[in-house]
């Protein structure tokens, strides 16, 4: 059975093959535990791990030894939201905590920072967005108390696509003593990332956006300028400096630094293939569909591989015309959720807006060929 034409790469990206096959003597040659040094084996997997965080590092503008491999953004945000936390308690147990982020965060945040009000008693404020799906400085600015300790914002939105002012904000926290995340599992491999001039306190990964395999990602933690330290989130061993104890996934750690070594050897070429791609497909699409709607900014404000369209009909009675695309209409991570998407509705849509919308997302490995045919599939869809 012939797969459809794979559109939904926010959900996930396929695996560099060049990745897979950094991989793989990991799990039959070299497949020690980086832990244990005392023979060949775990020397080679030592030295692989370091070797990928040297890749990944040189891909975001960080040191190696800022980097805590993990399970994936999920995780890191987490560890990022309960490791302040703690940290911030355990140096000053009654000071009082205020922690800002938006209200069209990855689920991971948004949940985090709920579980923190729940559990920990801090304060929350959840900032909206503008028409365009971003968190303004000066609407930040509004928001921001005394005893403000994080505020966090996703750096590319992974259902509209849209790019916060990251260095921006980054730059005012800085100045204003309060500490800064971001979570880029849609920003790395896609747009540049700089942290030798973007100064994040925290940034949050998963490598199977970029190309790398699941179930693993990283959390930079910066190391200077100021230094952080915060407490870790899961115990155990001692690993990576006692910030992330358990056993490494060096095959999955090995793919996503290869992964990351791709896509900084490779991002400019990528960005001009995938932008022409989707600006192409959006221009024929709304020449033939004037009453399409986009969602979020104009492409030069956007990423490059997202699409987040309203259409003019109902999705649901389309959607066997629509079998041979791979597309989401919302977040992947709210499958099985009949709930409008959070994200539309603090952009402001209705839900009859939402339940119209599609989301096509492309990647390095999408073709020119199969975007021809997937407008053919969409127009024929959408104009019977």
């Amino acid at each position: 059975m012939q797969k459809p034409i794979y559109l939904d790469s926010n959900s996930t990206s396929q695996t560099d093959p060049r990745a897979v096959e950094a991989m793989l003597p990991f799990f039959t040659i070299d497949f020690g535990n980086p832990s244990n040094t005392l023979h060949s084996y775990g020397w080679s997997a030592e030295n692989a791990v370091k070797q990928a965080s040297e890749q990944t590092a040189k891909l975001i503008g960080c040191k190696a030894a800022e980097l805590v491999w993990n399970a994936g953004a999920t995780e890191g945000n987490n560890s990022v939201v309960f490791g302040l936390i703690r940290h911030l308690k355990n140096q000053n147990p009654n000071e009082k905590i205020h922690l800002i982020t938006s209200n069209a965060e990855h689920w991971s945040v948004l949940n985090s920072f709920e579980a923190a009000e729940k559990y920990e008693h801090v304060d929350v404020t959840y900032v909206p967005i503008n028409s365009e799906g971003v968190v303004t400085l000066t609407e930040l600015k509004k928001h921001i108390k005394p005893e403000t300790k994080l505020v966090s914002l996703i750096w590319v939105n992974n259902e509209i696509g849209s790019i916060n002012p990251v260095q921006e904000v980054s730059e005012y926290c800085q100045a204003q003593k309060i500490y800064f995340h971001t979570d880029a599992t849609q920003a790395l491999g896609k747009i540049e990332i700089d942290l030798q001039k973007t100064p994040v306190h925290f940034l949050t990964f998963s490598a199977h956006k970029f190309y790398g395999p699941k179930g693993v990602g990283g959390l930079f933690i910066r190391s200077i300028n100021p230094t952080i330290e915060i407490e870790p989130y899961i115990f155990g061993g001692g690993q990576q400096r006692n910030r992330r104890s358990g056993t490494l996934n060096v095959p999955a750690i090995v793919g996503a630094g290869r992964a990351a070594e791709l896509c900084a050897q490779e991002l400019k070429k990528d960005f001009t293939h995938t932008s022409q791609l989707i600006q192409n497909f959006w221009s024929e699409l709304k020449a033939q569909l004037p009453n399409l709607k986009l969602n979020g900014p104009e492409f030069s404000k956007r990423s490059p591989v997202n699409l987040s369209i309203v259409m003019p009909q109902m999705i649901d009675l389309v959607l066997p015309s629509l079998s041979r695309l791979a597309f989401s209409q919302g977040s992947a991570c709210q499958t099985g959720e009949a709930s409008m998407s959070h994200v539309l509705k603090a952009l402001g849509l209705t839900q009859l807006e939402a339940q119209k919308t599609i989301r096509f997302s492309i990647g390095r490995f999408t073709t020119q060929d199969e975007m021809t045919e997937a407008l053919k599939i969409v127009l024929n869809a959408f104009k019977a």
